[in-house]
């Protein structure tokens, strides 16, 4: 079941990228939503239920270097994602319901490219000594 917390949480994520994303939500009970300043949009990608949710939660949870803030049904951690920039997480659970909110940085894309900067190409290039030519 892991896995396909992990498969749903990467499909939100590649949806997301790259658009003016203010909140990323899973509510147990409905299916992923993406807010923008137009409102949410429900993605068709599957129905969550609370041990989902709860899964999500967990992958997330693992990526976070920090320690996570816990005060009774809350949880608040960060973590960082390259090409995505960090995301500020809030996690509850109340009776049935279980919600995790991604809230991404705007300014820390850039943060993390700098901290984590690309790999440069590597170089195959093969020197060849030249052909020599036949004239005519």
């Amino acid at each position: 079941m892991e896995e396909y917390a992990a498969r749903i949480l990467k499909l939100v994520l590649d949806k997301c990228r790259g658009a003016s994303v203010s909140e990323i939500r899973f509510i147990s009970g409905m299916m992923p939503a993406i807010v923008d300043k137009a409102g949410p949009h429900f993605l068709e990608v599957a129905y969550l239920s609370q041990d989902l949710v709860g899964e999500i939660h967990q992958l997330c949870r693992s990526l976070t270097e920090e320690p996570a803030s816990e005060s009774g049904i809350t949880t608040t951690y960060a973590f960082a994602l390259r090409g995505f920039g960090r995301l500020h997480c809030k996690y509850e659970r109340r009776g049935n319901i279980a919600s995790l909110v991604l809230v991404p940085d705007a300014d820390a894309e850039e943060t993390v490219e700098a901290i984590r900067p690309k790999k440069p190409p590597a170089l195959r290039a093969e020197a060849k000594p030249e052909a020599k030519r036949k004239r005519h």
